[in-house]
């Protein structure tokens, strides 16, 4: 029945979104502008399509519609569980295909895919006709140059998925990847290793989201193994959020006091997809004197949100409430770097701008007299 979904997310909104100001003054007027044409939609993406252009007209971050495959994985991401993947999701630039994402030992990087190779093709139909391609999951209220297009793969354990990469314009290879259950947990163990630049050892992580287990106990063990001795640390906040229990239990590590692991310089790479538990993270960071933030301005979503399944196989995720004192700090204010690098962008390859200026301004905190200055 055309609306129907629509009419859901109209009633949620109204009685479940965090700015009660808006809620109440806007919201209304907002949602009677898109009614009609939800009720003419004939099919439920022309349905989606018509709450999608709604939820970018509100004020707000975390606000989406995902499929239940999308949602089930973020669930899991959140949870730092395994669970069947490819192990990298596409953005989409100007109607090209990139990849994003793309976890450290997992599927796609053991098949030899890197982060922003073209993806031309899989399973010899283009990103936009397969029927692996998922629902975008990006944030409908920023704009695509800060947030672009970003889609899920849909993979059942043990499918094989014949990729067409492009590492530069024209210059394609094929790839296999078979789906196996993958955490990114474990892709942040895998992460951890010591780079050594101009006699410095410089420990280094990538928190593909932050999870609300796990992470503190990985980054301890982390500085007795492969981390140990590090002059300076290079934590990777770079991609998706994730949730925000485990902030707290990080910093106690790297603040100064009975807890405290680390006491050398940190650095904390950042990107325009940077959101959520992470910006917390990276704003505390800074802010307490403990690390300088290396790489682009941050997103600028921080919010609590919470979900609600709408119908066709369709689940709404909305800000609900607001995360003291975060929200009114960051929330559709992105954080700026100390140190301003651009991301790689498409073909860059094995160039990462952002980690190459992070290991040298790792080096120059360690060698400065005047330390996390």
């Amino acid at each position: 029945m055309p609306g129907r979904a629509f009419e859901h997310v109209a009633d949620r909104l109204q009685r479940s979104f965090y700015d009660s100001t808006f809620r109440i003054q806007q919201m209304p007027q907002l949602i009677s502008e898109f009614r009609d044409s939800a009720l003419r939609t004939a099919s439920p993406a022309q349905e989606r399509a018509v709450i999608w252009s709604l939820l970018s007209r509100i004020p707000a971050t975390h606000l989406g519609l995902l499929s239940r495959s999308s949602y089930s994985a973020l669930i899991n991401e959140i949870q730092g569980s395994a669970h069947p993947m490819l192990g990298l999701q596409l953005l989409r630039i100007e109607d090209r295909y990139f990849a994003t994402m793309v976890l450290t030992g997992g599927p796609a990087d053991s098949a030899g895919i890197r982060p922003w190779d073209e993806i031309v093709a899989i399973d010899a139909r283009s990103p936009t006709e397969s029927p692996r391609l998922d629902w975008r999951s990006d944030d409908a209220h920023l704009g695509d140059e800060r947030d672009p297009p970003t889609y899920g793969l849909v993979a059942e354990l043990g499918d094989t998925v014949h990729f067409t990469v492009a590492d530069e314009p024209g210059r394609t290879r094929d790839l296999w990847v078979t789906a196996r259950s993958y955490s990114a947990l474990r892709a942040s163990v895998r992460s951890l290793r010591q780079f050594h630049v101009d006699g410095v050892r410089i420990g280094y992580v990538h928190w593909w989201y932050m999870h609300n287990r796990g992470l503190p106990d990985m980054l301890t063990k982390g500085l007795q193994g492969p981390l140990k001795a590090s002059d300076a640390l290079v934590l990777d906040l770079r991609g998706r959020g994730g949730s925000g229990k485990t902030v707290s239990d990080l910093l106690g590590l790297l603040a100064g006091g009975l807890g405290q692991r680390f006491r050398g310089p940190i650095v904390a790479l950042v990107d325009r997809q940077t959101r959520s538990a992470k910006e917390m993270f990276a704003f505390e960071l800074r802010a307490q004197g403990l690390a300088r933030l290396v790489g682009e301005p941050t997103a600028g979503a921080v919010v609590g949100m919470d979900f609600d399944e709408v119908g066709d196989s369709a689940i709404l995720m909305f800000p609900e409430s607001a995360v003291l004192p975060y929200t009114e700090r960051l929330e559709l204010k992105p954080t700026d770097p100390d140190v301003a690098v651009p991301w790689g962008g498409p073909y860059s390859g094995a160039s990462d701008p952002i980690l190459e200026a992070g290991l040298n301004e790792a080096v120059r905190l360690v060698r400065s007299p005047w330390r996390h200055q």
